[in-house]
């Protein structure tokens, strides 16, 4: 059995390749989202002229982003609008991820760098550095960066030291989802007498949450973690807590094949 800790989706890859790789799939809804600061936001992506390019490390920092365009007066005005999806078409945006970058094409119109290749932001700071390699420094704009109140410092420190401009606008609030503590004592009720299940972490605050609501579930012996990328696996360790499978790229045949690796020891 797998418990996926993330809300599900129609025609949900995860769901499809673990249900082919024959695991029994649950999904349990994790995070929820509050959108903030959508006027501070919506002047940012509104004047594309004032950055040297977009970054996006998520799905919902993506979703603010169209929020935010949605909100602008400028968005009533089918020119003007026009004129700031092709001024972000025009300059490089980063994403981490594969699904990021599907939903920036979809949502904002662009075409991100590398098609979404870097897992993680780590690797994506260092894409950034290489593709700003040889620019001026001093005659750089900002990056914009639309972010969560919980994002992790690992991306804005290494652009910082590399002295690149960042301008982070805090975006939306991460809480736990309201059904997240009822699923997980369902959860714990069905499955600590006997069996056993893999547990699928996406992110470091579903780490948080989950260790808040359900630390006997993650300690139980029938109970395996994986995780989607080293610094959601290192939100597990920090815990105290052991991870039985990484899948260092952010893709349903990655988690997949990392799973099933574990099962065979």
């Amino acid at each position: 059995r797998v418990v996926v800790l993330r809300s599900p989706k129609q025609n949900d890859s995860y769901a499809l390749a673990m249900q082919e790789a024959g695991f029994d799939v649950k999904f349990i809804p994790t995070l929820h989202f509050d959108f903030v600061s959508q006027r501070e936001l919506s002047d940012a992506v509104s004047n594309p002229s004032h950055y040297s390019g977009l970054i996006l490390t998520s799905q919902t920092a993506v979703e603010a982003c169209s929020r935010a365009l949605s909100v602008s007066r400028q968005y009533a005005i089918g020119r003007k609008h026009d004129g700031v999806l092709k001024g972000w078409s025009s300059m490089p945006v980063f994403v981490v991820g594969t699904a990021t970058a599907e939903a920036a094409h979809s949502w904002l119109a662009v075409t991100p760098e590398g098609g979404g290749a870097h897992g993680n932001s780590k690797l994506l700071a260092q894409a950034i550095i290489e593709y700003f390699m040889g620019t001026d420094r001093a005659q750089l704009k900002p990056l914009l960066f639309p972010c969560s109140d919980l994002h992790m410092e690992t991306l804005p420190s290494i652009l910082q030291e590399a002295g690149l401009p960042l301008s982070c606008v805090v975006s939306y609030r991460t809480i736990p989802h309201p059904d997240l503590q009822r699923c997980l004592r369902e959860e714990e009720e069905a499955i600590l007498p006997h069996g056993k299940v893999w547990l699928v972490f996406f992110s470091p605050s579903g780490v948080q949450f989950v260790s808040q609501l359900a630390r006997p579930l993650l300690e139980a012996g029938g109970t395996k973690l994986a995780a989607i990328g080293s610094t959601t696996a290192e939100a597990i360790t920090k815990i105290g807590l052991r991870v039985s499978a990484v899948a260092m790229a952010p893709t349903p045949q990655s988690l997949v094949s990392a799973m099933a690796a574990s099962d065979h020891l």
